[in-house]
């Protein structure tokens, strides 16, 4: 907010630098101690190594002002003067992202929930949000990357290494197609107790839904799951773990105070209203209809469905239109059947309903 309001009280950035601390003690919220800091920022700033460190490192650095920065990060109270970036974000990211946080010590299950739920919706053509930490964010970034689909980074420290060291790798596979690997801190700028919650509120605004895996009560995804309801109007989910196990206290105490309990990505879309997913990230177009021969009748042109997808739209139609009812109708496993629902959605032959039910689309 002291940022907006310096921009808007000299309107620009080269005005503020150069203004004198006495000038600059006018600006609401601007004390004596920070307009005299400001002042001297070429004391303690050197830009032109901070520019050539980023070059070398193959960073782009975007900022407030420049027309390609996101827009979802501009309705912030106090958005990220400056933003930087390897790799490629797009500005559609931010029409069906989801943030998918946790804890870092997380449990297998909730490992794999959270690479299932990333995988699952960056095949409906959700950008999958995170923090590239261990445990939750890792897994739900190899998710989307699983299914081809794109991911962002947002890291708590300067851009010039990526901690964990363990997941340097992963931040390489984001950076090469996937999404970006993105950081307001200056490049060499090491992660700390406040550059984590700091960073937080940039997975928060950046997200329409923010989706808790894995967390006990006292974690950051918690913290951003409150950035994310109470300051930007997101949608907050969480997913259910058994109650006798601390890593998901959090999880049921943000159900208790409003957050909705999501079992399912289906769920999470049909509660988000996104029945139809984005063009950006249509990964099964439909397959074009086979030419037919003059003499063959009408009645025998080629169906464009596999035959286990003609399968699953009858028995929904029959209906058993729940995961399970399919499974057992179908004796088919449900890893096997997930993916075919997801890709029935894409193709709108079928619409998700609320409580994980499906039904024919007209």
């Amino acid at each position: 907010m002291r940022i907006q309001g310096l921009l808007e009280f000299f309107g620009s950035a080269e005005l503020v630098l150069a203004a004198p601390s006495n000038v600059l003690e006018h600006v609401p919220r601007i004390g004596a101690k920070m307009a005299a800091a400001i002042a001297n920022w070429q004391n303690c700033t050197n830009v032109y190594a901070e520019i050539e460190c980023a070059a070398q490192h193959g960073v782009r650095i975007v900022t407030l002002t420049d027309a390609d920065y996101p827009y979802a990060l501009r309705r912030m109270s106090d958005p990220p003067i400056v933003l930087y970036v390897l790799g490629e974000w797009r500005q559609q990211d931010a029409d069906h992202a989801v943030a998918i946080v946790g804890s870092r010590a997380a449990t297998p299950y909730g490992m794999t929930t959270a690479r299932r739920f990333g995988r699952e919706l960056a095949d409906a053509g959700c950008t999958i949000i995170s923090g590239l930490a261990k445990g939750i964010d890792a897994a739900a970034h190899r998710g989307a990357i699983d299914a081809g689909g794109r991911t962002i980074a947002v890291l708590g420290h300067g851009l010039s290494r990526i901690f964990p060291q363990e997941n340097t790798e992963l931040a390489h596979h984001i950076i090469n197609g996937h999404g970006a690997v993105v950081s307001e801190f200056p490049m060499n700028l090491p992660p700390g107790r406040t550059t984590f919650p700091q960073r937080n509120r940039i997975v928060a605004a950046w997200s329409r839904a923010t989706l808790v895996v894995e967390a006990p009560t006292r974690s950051g995804a918690l913290h951003t799951a409150k950035l994310a309801g109470v300051d930007y109007g997101g949608s907050v989910f969480a997913i259910p773990g058994m109650v006798d196990k601390p890593t998901s206290a959090g999880c049921h105490a943000l159900i208790r105070d409003g957050a909705t309990l999501c079992t399912s990505p289906a769920e999470l879309m049909a509660d988000m209203g996104w029945g139809t997913p984005p063009r950006q990230m249509e990964l099964f177009p439909a397959e074009p209809p086979q030419p037919s021969s003059p003499q063959d009748p009408p009645s025998h042109a080629v169906s464009t469905l596999p035959e286990e997808t003609t399968a699953i739209l009858a028995a929904i139609a029959a209906g058993q239109d729940t995961l399970d009812a399919l499974c057992t109708a179908l004796g088919l496993p449900a890893h096997r059947l997930t993916p075919q629902l997801m890709r029935l959605q894409v193709l709108r032959k079928i619409l998700p309903l609320p409580g994980g039910r499906y039904m024919p689309a007209s």
